[in-house]
């Protein structure tokens, strides 16, 4: 941002001083501007007077008179026109002055105005920037729903906003205002059950009924599909996992960042169950069919522990790239702590959905504490540190002992990094309200 600033500068610069060039010097002669008249009469006298003494000594005759009187009046017009160009010369540097100061000043408003200011920012402000234009539109979408909320369009695109922005909860309450239409999208259904998995880190027993109404609405839906197959392989049903991102896969664009990434899910998935293929048949993905419960349960366990047993793993063997640092407790909030308190610790995209790429727990009373994050520790297979451009670790003292945000649980974070990032260090300092 600064260079681009500096070279603006330059140029505004040399422009200037090529554009008042000539002003600047023709000004310089106004010096003897206001001399100029009095000594072009003076010069016109002297030699009206030769004149006369020529003639009065008879060197000169009446009609050569008359002739050299006319030329020094003709000469004394050409004085009078230059005397009045000098003059205009002290006017056009005062404007040169004025135009040094105005041209800048004009070009600043009209890039305010046209250009993208927002586009020198660093990558960190313009996200802020970013941000801070989607809560406008949202506020401003939510204002007109309030006015006319017989409008189901409408609140799935505030969904979607608040979703975007990290409003899980806002998010949540604006899905359950679409009413009727939520229960017969299988795209709405994927989307909420989407907003749940990032908002509790996660699969729940609630957000995985939603992939499956979804999938038996619409077995093919791309969301939904790609969903399953990650409540699949959190349940250690990896074979399925594979069946339903294997349907997925024709519909991506060959050789895309999305396919490359379901293509790596499929293969991890088929590592972790041997190779085993399971084409799904089940009643729980075909179209008005009923899910078993235990079919929707089996192999998960708890729901809400799906990011918590990944967390469990601690630091492994590195795979692929990793991120790794020091995490601390700030001495002004160790009161605010008991030592039993379970402290998580997250790489999530700076760029992209809240769903954290690699995850770890441990207690307070273990801070302070090294930390290596790394693709083993990804909560979704395909979505790990080695994916993304950036990453920023995140660290929460959970008072509920869960990795869902909560009231009163103390956080630090670090500013974004690249995958491979050593030394880093993050203080937990701030309170959530």
């Amino acid at each position: 941002m600064t260079y681009f600033y500096l070279a603006a500068a330059t140029l505004v610069v040399v422009a200037l001083a090529l554009l008042l060039r000539p002003w600047w010097y023709s000004g310089r002669r106004v010096i003897s501007a206001d001399s100029l008249p009095a000594l072009n009469a003076a010069i016109h006298r002297d030699r009206l007077g030769e004149l006369d003494r020529d003639r009065s000594n008879g060197t000169l005759s009446a009609a050569d008179l008359a002739e050299a009187r006319e030329e020094l009046q003709r000469q004394l017009l050409d004085d009078t026109a230059a005397t009045e160009a000098v003059a205009a010369s002290a006017f056009s540097r005062k404007s040169a002055l004025v135009v040094a100061i105005l041209l800048p000043l004009l070009a600043v408003a009209l890039y305010a105005m046209l250009g993208s200011p927002a586009a020198v920012l660093p990558g960190e402000a313009q996200a802020q920037r970013a941000t801070a234009d989607m809560e406008q539109l949202t506020a401003k979408l939510a204002k007109k729903l309030e006015q006319n909320p017989d409008n189901p369009e409408g609140w799935a695109m505030l969904a979607r906003s608040y979703k975007s922005v990290g409003r899980w909860d806002d998010a949540e309450r604006a899905f359950t205002k679409i009413g009727p239409d939520l229960n017969k999208s299988a795209e709405l259904l994927a989307e909420l059950a989407e907003m749940l998995v990032q908002k509790n880190n996660g699969f729940d027993a609630r957000s995985r009924a939603l992939v499956q109404q979804a999938l038996r609405l619409e077995p093919n839906n791309m969301l939904a599909l790609f969903m399953g197959g990650g409540e699949a392989f959190a349940g250690g049903r990896h074979a399925e996992a594979v069946a339903l991102w294997e349907r997925l896969l024709p519909q991506l664009e060959p050789g895309g960042e999305d396919a490359q990434m379901v293509e790596a899910s499929i293969a991890r998935a088929r590592q972790q169950s041997g190779g085993a293929r399971a084409p799904i048949a089940r009643s729980d993905v075909l179209p008005g069919a009923v899910a078993p419960q235990d079919d929707v349960h089996r192999g998960v366990g708890n729901a809400a522990k799906a990011t918590d047993k990944v967390a469990e793993k601690g630091p492994a063997n590195a795979t692929g790239k990793s991120v790794s640092g020091r995490v601390e407790l700030a001495p002004a909030l160790k009161a605010q702590a008991n030592p039993d308190d379970v402290v998580f610790i997250f790489a999530r995209a700076v760029d992209g959905p809240r769903m954290p790429l690699a995850a770890r727990r441990a207690r307070v009373s273990e801070l302070p504490l090294d930390f290596v994050l790394d693709d083993s520790q990804a909560v979704m297979p395909g979505a790990n540190i080695s994916s993304a451009q950036q990453v920023r670790i995140e660290v929460r003292i959970s008072k509920s002992g869960t990795a869902t945000p909560g009231k009163g649980d103390l956080t630090g974070k670090s500013a974004p990094v690249q995958p491979g990032a050593k030394g880093l260090k993050i203080v937990i300092d701030q309170i959530d309200p």
